[in-house]
């Protein structure tokens, strides 16, 4: 039986079995075979690992693509449910807004000129609805109406609110109501 080579004695031949006679190697033929080994060995090690890297970053791309998507869902959907609500919130603030809003005769005479704008200047007989409360708001300031439109007559209109103005002429009416404006912006906001 032959003895295990021991690498920390530094013998000068050694003997190894082989089937066909005795072979011996130099010591620089180990050291040769080692370092060859220890080469070979961290060539595949790196391979391995080289592959392994390779698939890891395949998947982490897949992970990152299928996030991506997934987030960009969720945005979307979002982003539609977003565009539901928000013009209705919109509309309820500014309701109660203009609700709790007292009107004075500057904000009445600018509701009248603005809707008054709509009508081209001239000598049509037009009515000017409003409500008794912003009527008499403006009692006084007729003259500042008549310099574009002098047949303008005004007229208290109990079915209107405070802030409401319609104008009524040959051709018919417009409405300058708060509920009309309110559901022009809601158009709009859609």
């Amino acid at each position: 039986m032959l003895e295990p080579i021991r690498l920390h004695a530094s013998p000068k031949r050694i003997a190894l079995a082989a089937p066909r006679g005795e072979s011996t190697f130099s010591e620089d033929d180990v050291e040769a075979a080692r370092r060859d080994g220890y080469r070979r060995g961290s060539e595949e090690a790196t391979r391995l690992l080289e592959r392994q890297m390779i698939e890891q970053r395949a998947a982490m791309v897949a992970l990152q693509s299928e996030t991506f998507t997934a987030v960009t869902q969720q945005r979307d959907l979002l982003v539609q449910q977003m565009r539901e609500v928000v013009p209705e919130l919109v509309l309820e603030a500014v309701a109660r807004v203009l609700a709790d809003t007292d009107m004075d005769r500057e904000k009445v005479v600018r509701i009248a000129n603005d809707l008054l704008c709509e009508v081209a200047p001239g000598r049509e007989e037009i009515e000017l609805q409003l409500s008794p409360h912003d009527l008499e708001l403006i009692e006084g300031y007729e003259g500042g109406f008549r310099e574009k439109h002098p047949a303008i007559t005004f007229r208290a209109n109990t079915e209107l609110r405070s802030g409401d103005c319609r104008i009524v002429g040959r051709f018919g009416f417009i409405d300058g109501t708060l509920a009309t404006k309110l559901r022009a912006l809601d158009g709009f906001m859609r």
